[in-house]
């Protein structure tokens, strides 16, 4: 018998998992160079960061996106510190019990192919709560140097 996934075509593999990609959905993947990610050495290619999906583009090639941190990188200049949104364990159980902070001045982009080579059953982790996501949103657009142009696409501006 044939598997589902074999019927489909490459487009429509792709159309399905990135529709898997709703605004404050949480995801845990391995992201590299392509994403804007680097790795923790000088010979890692990447790392599993979570994200927050914050929108599509209007054609439906990408995914917009913030990251989830441990914590505030101390080296970052003080206006991308201040714009670090904390997220709380009790609000959103794909924490598993450790508050987070997304860094609400980086907003990146994953192509929906990408995204689809990815994905796994394993990677959603959850949703962000409702309250937190309006407020990520609200700091990552009102962010002083996110490109507005950018912002417009994801419809966030």
């Amino acid at each position: 018998m044939a598997k589902l996934q074999d019927l489909l075509s490459l487009a429509s593999k792709q159309n399905l998992t990135a529709s898997q990609a709703v605004e404050g959905a949480v995801f845990r993947m391995r992201l590299g160079d392509e994403e804007g990610v680097k790795g923790k050495n000088p010979s890692d290619e990447g790392r599993n960061k979570y994200f927050i999906v914050l929108g599509h583009d209007s054609e439906g090639n990408a995914i917009g996106f913030v990251l989830i941190d441990t914590a505030i990188n101390s080296y970052l200049p003080k206006k991308r510190k201040a714009a670090h949104y904390k997220i709380h364990a009790k609000d959103n159980v794909f924490l598993n019990g450790t508050d987070r902070y997304v860094d609400c001045s980086d907003f990146k982009m994953i192509t929906k192919s990408r995204f689809s080579e990815l994905f796994g059953k394993d990677k959603a982790k959850g949703y962000i709560n409702p309250t937190d996501l309006e407020e990520i949103k609200k700091i990552t657009a009102g962010y002083e140097d996110a490109s507005p142009k950018i912002l417009k696409r994801f419809g966030l501006k």
